[in-house]
């Protein structure tokens, strides 16, 4: 991704501290959120930048790997994907989806010994996959429209 959201020395404090990264999960996660509520997508941007970087340092930090560390990791993934395409910047959106969904896909060897574990790493996959599609179908509509416009 073309985008690093947190400094070095953040990440790294963050990648040291687990309760600190779960924090400021928690903290960035709502604050993108608050603004995206707003339609305030350029303010939500790097708030959301920062939670989906975060999320996947609280999942890399798992002794053992929960369904919740998944899903608020595919979570910060589609809300970051999804205000990246608010803004039109529609190859990072899809960059998104595919690097998380890249990023998902070793937990599922990971967790071959949790079932549940397993089906919601295979769900949250789809999930990402889905947003994608959904996106570049956004993306061929909207083309197709301003190509019949002129």
């Amino acid at each position: 991704m073309s985008h690093n959201f947190l400094c070095p020395n953040h990440r790294q404090w963050l990648a040291t501290n687990p309760i600190a990264a779960h924090t400021h999960l928690r903290e960035t996660q709502d604050t993108g959120q608050y603004y995206r509520d707003q339609g305030a997508w350029q303010q939500a941007l790097p708030y959301l930048g920062c939670a989906y970087e975060t999320a996947e340092i609280v999942m890399s930090q798992a002794d053992r790997q929960t369904s919740s560390k998944v899903v608020d990791f595919t979570a910060t993934a589609v809300l970051l994907a999804d205000t990246l395409q608010k803004l039109g910047q529609k190859s990072l959106s899809l960059a998104i989806y595919d690097q998380a969904q890249k990023r998902l896909k070793p937990e599922l060897t990971l967790s071959y010994q949790q079932p549940k574990l397993q089906r919601c790493v295979i769900d949250c996959i789809k999930s990402l996959a889905l947003g994608a599609g959904f996106h570049q179908k956004f993306m061929h509509s909207q083309t197709n429209e301003e190509h019949a416009l002129h």
